[in-house]
């Protein structure tokens, strides 16, 4: 439901606006085509629901389950929270070294390049390519590009 409702408002990528040259996508394209890639995996996931034999057991049978939601829950919560004072890259850098630490158990250079790389990739695509401005640090009014 939530993919219907952001593809339709953002049908303007089917109509030509003025202003932009032969062969650019425009400001709906990205939206539309995500909320439509989303809603397609959301029936796939669906249709695998009903398709696949489900357990009968609660899901939160033991004390065990109940924590290892909280280790994803607890630092996401952080994460999001810490966007006032880190932005977005850092808050990404630390969230994703975290996890690559905490839960992946990767070695020092994994998690340093899990650190680095993923918020660089995520400002090319989304400052430089979208020119989408992203939640800044406390950094950037230095002159740090992040």
């Amino acid at each position: 439901m939530i993919a219907a409702v952001a593809m339709f408002d953002s049908r303007g990528v089917f109509t030509i606006k003025e202003g932009t040259s032969p062969g650019d996508v425009g400001p709906s394209w990205y939206p539309f085509w995500s909320a439509a890639l989303m809603g397609v995996a959301a029936i796939w996931v669906g249709v695998r629901s009903f398709l696949t034999p489900q357990s009968t057991g609660s899901p939160f049978a033991s004390r065990e389950s109940v924590t290892a939601v909280l280790k994803l829950v607890i630092p996401m919560a952080l994460f999001a929270y810490s966007f006032r004072w880190l932005g977005f890259y850092f808050a990404t850098a630390a969230y994703m070294g975290f996890f690559a630490w905490f839960l992946g158990k990767y070695k020092w250079w994994g998690i340093l390049a899990v650190g680095i790389i993923t918020p660089l990739a995520i400002y090319a695509l989304f400052e430089v390519a979208f020119r989408l401005i992203l939640p800044k640090s406390f950094l950037y009014d230095l002159g740090f590009p992040f």
